[in-house]
C-alpha cells in the first residue's frame, strides 16, 4: 500500500464478485478494519479468506469512533473502512470521519467500487447527464414534507433510497404528488432475485412491487412550465459557455423540460444569448 493511513474501500452490493482486486489487496495489507456490523462484514472477508482485527463503525458510534480510528492512524495503524454494503460515506458510515481526516491532515483515500445508487440510475434508462441524490424518505411527516416540496420542484432525475415497509405509502404519495412521472424501482441489485419495475406513477399497483430488500427509486424528473421559459435562461447560458450549438441545447432542455425545441430555438436568438 502506499502512504495512505486511511482507505475507504467499497464492497459488493450483493454479488460478492463484485469486489475490485486492488480493494481486496488493501483489505488483506489493513491492520484494522472498521465495519458497520462484524456479522455482514464476516461474510465478504470469510469468502475471500481476509483474517483481520475488526472493531464497529456505525452510525450510532461514528463520532466517537472516528476520534478513535484517528489516533490508530496517527500511531501508524493502516486502516480500512468499510459498510454492510456499497461506498462508505454515503447514506452509510464513512462522512464524518473523512471530514476528520482533513481536518487533522491524515493520508486518506477512497477506493472506486460498487454502488447501488449510479448501478439503478444507469438500469433505469433516465435522463442522467443530470440528477440528484435525496437519501432515505423520512418516516416523520414533517420531514417528509419538506422531502416532497423538493421533490416537487426538481426537474432532474432524482435517486431516492426506500424500504419494503414504507415503500406502499410512498407510492400512495408519489400518485398523488407526481402521478405522470415515471418511477424506476431496483429492488436486490446484482442478486439472484434482482428486479427492476420502471412504469408511469399513476399505473403502479403495489401488487406489482415485491415488499423485500434494500430498494432505489429513481424518479423522472418534473417538467416546468411553458411560460417559466425565463427560468432556464441561466441553464441556456451555461450551455453556451460549454460550448453547446443552439439545435443541440433546443433539443436537449425540450426532451427535459417539455418546453418546444422551436420555442427554446427561438428565445435565444431572440434574446442574443
Amino acid at each position: 500500500m502506499n502512504d495512505y493511513k486511511i482507505y475507504f474501500v467499497p464492497t459488493p452490493i450483493g454479488n460478492l464478485y463484485d469486489i475490485t482486486l486492488r480493494a481486496i489487496d488493501v483489505l488483506k495489507e489493513s491492520d484494522i478494519i472498521a465495519c458497520e456490523d462484524t456479522r455482514e462484514s464476516y461474510k465478504l472477508l470469510n469468502h475471500y479468506s481476509i483474517n483481520k482485527k475488526l472493531i464497529s463503525y456505525h452510525k450510532f458510534n461514528e463520532s466517537t469512533r472516528s476520534d478513535e480510528l484517528i489516533q490508530m492512524a496517527i500511531a501508524g495503524k493502516k486502516i480500512s473502512v468499510i459498510t454492510d454494503q456499497g461506498m462508505p460515506g454515503i447514506s452509510d458510515p464513512g462522512h464524518v470521519l473523512i471530514e476528520k481526516c482533513i481536518d487533522k491532515k491524515i493520508p486518506y483515500t477512497v477506493l472506486p467500487g460498487a454502488s447501488s445508487i449510479l448501478t439503478a440510475l444507469v438500469a433505469s434508462g433516465f435522463d442522467n447527464s443530470e440528477f440528484s441524490y435525496y437519501g432515505f424518505i423520512p418516516k416523520k411527516n414533517k420531514d417528509k414534507k419538506i422531502y416532497y416540496k423538493k421533490l416537487e420542484n426538481e426537474t432532474k432525475t432524482s435517486i431516492l433510497l426506500d424500504t419494503p415497509h414504507n415503500i406502499e405509502n410512498t407510492i400512495k404519495d408519489f400518485k398523488v404528488l407526481f402521478p405522470e412521472r415515471k418511477l424506476a424501482i431496483a429492488r436486490e441489485l446484482t442478486k439472484i432475485y434482482e428486479n427492476i419495475l420502471i412504469k408511469k406513477i399513476s399505473e403502479i399497483l403495489i401488487d406489482d412491487i415485491i415488499l423485500k430488500g434494500e430498494m432505489v427509486l429513481i424518479l423522472e424528473g418534473g417538467k416546468i412550465k411553458k411560460n417559466e421559459i425565463k427560468d432556464i435562461e441561466d441553464e441556456i447560458k451555461y450551455l453556451i459557455k460549454s460550448g453547446k450549438k443552439t439545435k443541440e441545447i433546443s433539443k436537449y432542455l425540450s426532451k427535459k423540460t417539455g418546453i418546444s425545441t422551436n420555442e427554446i430555438y427561438n428565445y435565444i436568438i431572440n434574446n442574443k444569448l
